[in-house]
């Protein structure tokens, strides 16, 4: 739409084929008009999408509950735990080519940081429904300590569901339980990953496994 304020020689405002007319500051401005070729995506700019959107499913499924936020410290780096996890399962986490790509479970982090990780992580069903996990105590190992708490998620690729515990008891106690009834009868993903008593550090997460419950 176009209109000239002023007769065809005064201000021209809106757009007519090529042009666009604005008013900014008092002065009559005119442009080129955005182009209307829509442009097709390369091969490799698909794939990248494709990548991020494979991605983006999974982190999904934490969306709103800050899980990141703590189990991906930010150690001084810029962005938001979302986006940090986001890019390590960018990196590490995707096999096949396009357009079948998809995530490689015992390649995913859930949490990510300079903890020592979980020595000797399983994860079992328990006849209720509920997960059992267990590990070594590596308290005495490094930075560990016994009091770090344990994180633990379960994944529906299914359901597209995951649940977590952010404090499910700690290193010291070499178990922890997840309850888990909402994904009865469903296969579900498993990891575990420590934080430390003050919140500040992260383990990088052990993958327990694939459990049918």
């Amino acid at each position: 739409m176009a209109r000239t304020s002023e007769g065809i020689l005064g201000a021209f405002v809106g757009t007519i084929g090529p042009v666009t007319g604005y008013v900014r500051n008092g002065q009559n401005i005119l442009r080129s008009s955005a182009s209307n070729v829509k442009y097709k995506p390369t091969a490799l700019r698909s794939a990248q999408l494709e990548k991020l959107k494979v991605c983006n499913r999974f982190t999904k499924t934490f969306s709103g509950t800050g899980f990141f936020n703590k189990s991906f410290p930010a150690y001084g780096n810029t962005g938001n735990g979302y986006n940090r996890a986001t890019s390590v399962l960018m990196n590490q986490a995707l096999i096949g080519d396009y357009p079948h790509i998809h995530l490689s479970y015992q390649h995913v982090m859930i949490s990510k940081g300079k903890l020592p990780s979980a020595l000797h992580a399983a994860a079992v069903p328990m006849k209720n429904k509920s997960i059992y996990f267990n590990f070594s105590d590596n308290s005495s190992t490094g930075t560990a300590s016994a009091s770090d708490v344990v994180i633990l998620v379960a994944h529906s690729e299914a359901l597209q569901q995951t649940i977590f515990s952010l404090n499910a008891g700690f290193r010291k106690n070499c178990e922890a339980i997840l309850e888990a009834s909402i994904f009865k009868n469903q296969l579900v993903e498993t990891w575990m990953g420590f934080l430390s008593s003050d919140g500040t550090h992260a383990s990088n997460s052990v993958y327990t496994g694939r459990i049918q419950l």
